[in-house]
């Protein structure tokens, strides 16, 4: 069955949720149906095909499963920002491009372009020991974050109210980042940023650890995704005791998160791209 117009997030989101596998390579898309921030439009089962579509506040994401009608596809994207990534898999990858392609370009001239996210699970302990030295703690509901530059302090300031982040803590200001950006039944997928002047000091791997500890807590994995260009990212991964276990293409317009409502010509991208 088609839709004609998008379907709040409901059973429907439900049901294909769990049509899909809990696995890595479809945390993202499975973490959006089950969030209760979704639509969903182009069919109502995995064979037909759909498009689910979250923005809610500064989220913006859409994925594609199957070959849904490319009209859902180009639906789903209007009026997205150039930050706004949509995501496919090597099987339906060709099909979402060509629907993409019949876009208009965004303000900025950019047209969709796809590349590979590589997802990694946590198979081995981390190569190397993270500083001790510097406390690690989940960020408080009431703390100041204006020391951040405007998109990071935008994209915290929007998830902390609705999962926890971790921080590392530097002069009494937190200035690395971790938080689950989906989570489903048993994973969850990493988003992890820090400040340009603390990194290559060891706080990323101490805040990711951190948090792993404490979702595991709850009986969830790491998954940790990365752009197969961007290189810092894959080696932190590695370094992590991660390692490739999947990967799935994202269609991007330029620098990218999954929080950037009103962040549309930001300088770089925010976090983990999956």
């Amino acid at each position: 069955m088609r839709h004609s117009d998008a379907e709040p997030s409901s059973s429907i989101a439900w049901s294909l949720a769990k049509a899909l596998p809990d696995t890595p390579g479809w945390v993202d898309i499975r973490g959006m149906l089950l969030s209760g921030r979704a639509t969903v439009s182009g069919g109502e089962t995995i064979d037909a095909g759909f498009v689910v579509r979250a923005v809610s506040g500064a989220l913006a994401v859409a994925g594609v499963v199957g070959c849904p009608p490319p009209d859902a596809i180009v639906r789903a994207v209007d009026g997205v920002t150039d930050m706004t990534p949509v995501i496919a898999q090597r099987d339906n990858a060709a099909h979402v491009g060509q629907a993409l392609a019949t876009c208009q370009t965004s303000r900025s001239g950019k047209r969709w372009t796809p590349e590979r996210a590589v997802l990694h699970g946590l198979t081995a302990p981390p190569l190397s020991s993270p500083p001790d030295d510097v406390p690690v703690r989940l960020l408080r509901e009431d703390e100041r974050l204006d020391h951040l530059p405007s998109e990071l302090g935008f994209e915290i300031g929007q998830v902390r109210g609705t999962t926890p982040v971790g921080v590392a803590v530097v002069e009494d200001r937190p200035v690395s980042f971790c938080y689950p950006c989906w989570v489903t039944e048993t994973l969850w997928d990493v988003s992890i940023d820090t400040l340009e002047a603390y990194r290559r000091r060891g706080l990323a791997a101490r805040v990711v650890q951190f948090m792993i500890a404490r979702m595991q807590k709850g009986g969830r994995e790491p998954v940790w995704g990365a752009m197969e260009s961007n290189v810092a990212s894959l080696e932190l991964a590695a370094k992590l005791g991660f390692t490739p276990v999947d990967d799935i293409v994202v269609f991007s317009r330029g620098p990218w998160a999954y929080v950037t409502r009103g962040f549309d010509e930001a300088p770089g991208a925010q976090g983990s791209p999956a």
